[in-house]
């Protein structure tokens, strides 16, 4: 890429607002480091690893980097044989830890983000290193006692001496405080050894050797002679400790250097995952919508038009004017005109930036619905840059990169110029501007270039391959407002700027006398045209605003009338439901009465009457329990086949089931309650419902957990028949498909009184005898309802 180009569009800027995002020292090297892809492959591999990791930081994955440290010169040294201190032997443990955990949150994430975890292969396995320095190298930075075993005990061994040493020591020392020869009661010590100050004037009375001498002359420091023995042993034993030091540094050193090409790859493939984790906390920061996580393809094109939606400068501070501009499609170049410092130039590097970022992997700060082409080749002409130790004016350091851009430009190549013929004669300048133009347009490249050149405006109008646009001004303000409107001119407002800045109208009658009379004709136009567009725009944004409105209102209007239906069906539901439930109950009661004739003693008119006012009563609320509903109260959506995953309200069962199949040959549906599965006929389908998005079920609580058997051997006939029915109502609210009734053989009246009342219990499909192996006619086996 040009570098020039990189320059004046001020790429380095944003990396430098990279290089902030990054975690450790390297991640900042490769940020600063980055350019611009110019082959579309290679750009795309870049957008692509950005929009993976993207992907995880949507997905809330972080990928570590804590304790990451540039451990290159650390390796080198191992690599050459140099010793580490332990303290640089932890930093490099730890930052091959880090790598090596990276790659294992991306293993686990591997089939969403392939190129990351590719990058991530490169880390290598240090688990020997890392477990080795944990071993042996203390928090503190220190070699420990367990990085081997002769170590250890030569510190035993010297901590035992030096505890010898230091009782020798003050012995020595009380012995020469009692004769009054010392200078003063304390130990000290000089080259490593434990000496006594002595008075000089008593330097016979200790027998020892002197290590040193006060500046005054008048202490001695006196190593004694009872005290040599020791603290030679402690020497040799400190002496022994270094050298075994050594040898665990030396050791622990190998095992980096013997794979320090490995560890350098590890080190660089996490950096590499640090840029890229750089890249997206930037682009949040720009709240950049490009690349949108783990998507490129539908954006970034190796051909087509450049389209920004909202696109954003990101060096600019502030409330930033967004810009939207097409090139390269319909119109191989855009002409801005319009005032100086109206924001034409920042519509032009905008471009240029946000192509150039695209094509580096990094985040567009634009919006949805924007799309880049990847350019082999971007070259800009922006900026002043005239010189005076060259001799160059504003027009001949243009002129310059023109040339430069002319030996260089073609096909799939990006043009931005900037102030194209200014520093000049108008005419000339007008005159070389067009050429200029006309050439790179019949080279076929995509262009934008910014001009005061009014016969530019003209030439753009008529070359079906360029389009005007320009930036706007608020006469009023005498301030430029910075948005961009492309398909028309801009307007020249100098006249008017300089009668709302009090020029006399004495010389703006005479500055107006020099203009043709076509110019104001075309101002008038211009004018008038940007009024009715800006009456139209206007319009539109009502009419979106209200079309916006009336589909909100609608929505909740709907939510609203669904709300409504669905709570009327709930409360009819409800009541339907109970008056099944009391129906049960009353069926279950004159059941039970009837068996009670068998065994008590009363006026079988009597009971009769009763039973047959029962019976009516029976008829009159099951008329009412099940009531024709009417159409208006039927489900909202219209009933559809059963499909897996539905959620199901079964009639007779109080929980919410969950279909695990469609609807089989013998038209039943597997259905899940709680922990029990069970087949159920469609018919018996109230009402489906879709799963909730979130995933949660709702569900209606069960009873207490039931045996799926029920003994009642050795009971009478009622009071059995009354446990009965109270474990079969316990049963089926528990959601159980069947259970064991035992009532043994005998004389098979307790198994009779039982079948009597399975036969006609409205909990009860069906029942049987148990199999001959599991009890036979002794146990009987009752499916219920479902």
């Amino acid at each position: 890429m040009d570098e020039h180009t990189i320059r004046v569009l001020e790429f380095e800027k944003v990396l430098q607002l990279l290089a902030a995002e990054t975690a450790f020292s390297v991640g900042r090297e490769l940020a600063l480091a980055v350019r611009p892809s110019t082959e579309y492959a290679a750009a795309f591999d870049l957008q692509s690893e950005t929009a993976e990791m993207r992907l995880l930081d949507h997905l809330g994955i972080d990928v570590p980097f804590a304790g990451a440290r540039d451990i290159r010169p650390l390796i080198h040294s191992a690599s050459i044989g140099q010793v580490l201190e332990p303290g640089d032997l932890a930093e490099a443990a730890q930052t091959l830890k880090t790598a090596r955990r990276a790659r294992l949150v991306l293993e686990k994430v591997r089939d969403r983000v392939p190129r990351l975890a590719a990058i991530a292969d490169a880390i290598g396995d240090f688990r020997t290193f890392s477990d080795e320095v944990d071993k042996s190298i203390s928090s503190r930075g220190e070699v420990a006692d367990a990085a081997s075993e002769q170590l250890a005990a030569t510190r035993r061994e010297l901590r035992i001496a030096e505890s010898r040493l230091e009782q020798r020591a003050q012995a020595a020392l009380a012995d020469a405080i009692r004769r009054g020869v010392a200078q003063e009661g304390l130990l000290t010590e000089r080259n490593g050894r434990k000496v006594i100050p002595v008075k000089a004037d008593y330097r016979g009375q200790v027998s020892g050797i002197v290590h040193d001498v006060s500046s005054s002359g008048a202490t001695l420091f006196i190593e004694p002679m009872g005290v040599v023995d020791a603290g030679n042993q402690v020497r040799e034993l400190q002496l022994a400790e270094d050298r075994e030091v050594r040898r665990v540094l030396q050791r622990l050193t190998s095992l980096l250097g013997d794979t320090a090409e490995v560890a350098t790859d590890s080190l660089m493939a996490l950096a590499h995952l640090d840029l890229l984790s750089a890249k997206v906390r930037l682009a949040r920061k720009m709240h950049a919508e490009l690349p949108p996580p783990g998507e490129v393809s539908s954006w970034f094109h190796p051909s087509g038009p450049t389209i920004l939606v909202r696109g954003r400068h990101p060096l600019l501070k502030g409330e930033v004017v967004p810009t939207d501009i097409e090139v390269g499609g319909d119109y191989a170049g855009v002409v801005i005109t319009g005032p100086n410092t109206g924001g034409k130039t920042v519509a032009l590097k905008t471009v240029g930036l946000l192509t150039l970022m695209a094509q580096a992997g990094m985040g567009v700060p634009c919006d949805e619905g924007s799309h880049i082409r990847c350019f082999p080749n971007i070259f800009a002409d922006i900026g002043d840059e005239q010189s005076i130790e060259q001799s160059l004016s504003t027009f001949s350091s243009h002129m310059r990169n023109i040339i430069g851009i002319l030996d260089q430009a073609g096909r799939d190549t990006l043009v931005l110029l900037d102030e194209l013929g200014a520093g000049t004669d108008p005419a000339e300048g007008a005159a070389i501007a067009r050429a200029v133009l006309e050439t790179l347009l019949d080279r076929g490249c995509t262009l934008i270039a910014t001009t005061h050149h009014g016969e530019l405006k003209v030439f753009a109008h008529n070359d079906p391959r360029l389009r005007n646009a320009s930036v706007e001004f608020d006469i009023e303000t005498l301030s430029p407002t910075y948005h961009l409107t492309v398909g028309l001119p801009g307007q020249s407002n100098a006249i008017a700027i300089a009668r709302r800045l009090g020029l006399s109208e004495e010389v703006l009658e005479r500055a107006s006398e020099q203009l043709a009379p076509e110019h104001f004709e075309l101002e008038t136009l211009l004018g008038e045209i940007r009024s009715e567009r800006a009456a139209a725009t206007e319009a539109r944004r009502g009419e979106e605003l209200a079309r916006r409105e009336a589909e909100e209102l609608r929505v909740a209007l709907a939510e609203r009338r669904d709300r409504i239906e669905q709570e009327r069906a709930a409360i009819l539901d409800d009541a339907h439901r109970e008056a099944e439930d009391t129906l049960a109950r009353l069926r279950r009661e004159v059941e039970a009465a009837k068996r009670r004739t068998a065994t008590r003693e009363f006026d079988p008119a009597a009971a009769g009457e009763t039973l047959r006012a029962m019976d009516k009563d029976i008829e009159q609320l099951a008329a009412r329990a099940k009531p024709r509903r009417p159409e208006t109260l039927a489900p909202l959506t219209p009933r559809r086949e059963v499909e897996p995953g539905d959620l199901v309200h079964v009639r007779d069962i109080p929980q919410l089931g969950e279909a695990l199949s469609a609807v089989g040959e013998d038209g039943r549906v597997e259905v899940q309650f709680g922990s029990l599965r069970m087949k159920v006929y469609v018919d018996r389908i109230d009402r489906i419902e879709t799963p909730t998005p979130t995933g949660e079920r709702i569900k209606v609580p069960m009873g207490p957990p039931v045996s799926v058997e029920l003994d009642l051997r050795g009971q009478r006939a009622e009071a059995a028949l009354e446990q009965f029915e109270s474990y079969l109502d316990n049963a089926f609210r528990a959601g159980l498909p069947f259970v064991r009734i035992i009532h043994g053989k005998g004389t098979g009246a307790l198994r009779a009184a039982i079948r009597e009342a399975l036969a006609h219990h409205p909990l009860v499909r069906q029942y049987e005898s148990a199999a001959a192996n599991e009890g036979g006619e002794g146990v009987t086996i009752a499916l219920l309802a479902g």
